[in-house]
């Protein structure tokens, strides 16, 4: 298993395109420079009145699954 963490600042106007189904994935660069692609729904749970802010820590497994996904 593989862990990554990465700041996520994405407005309320583009978190909006995730709730209307017109973005179904959400590209994130990890703080060693990887780029990940990772699906708009599981970040429903932080959405706040801005948007989705903070810092997250995800952890893929040998398939490219998500195994967990935090606020940090």
């Amino acid at each position: 298993m593989r862990r990554f963490e990465f700041t996520m600042c994405l407005s309320a106007e583009k978190t909006r395109r995730i709730y209307q189904g017109n973005a179904t994935s959400i590209l994130v660069q990890s703080d060693d420079g990887l780029k990940l692609q990772l699906p708009a729904a599981n970040f429903r749970t932080y959405v706040g009145s801005d948007g989705i802010q903070g810092r997250f820590s995800v952890a893929i497994d040998q398939s490219n699954r998500i195994v967990d996904l935090r606020r940090l």
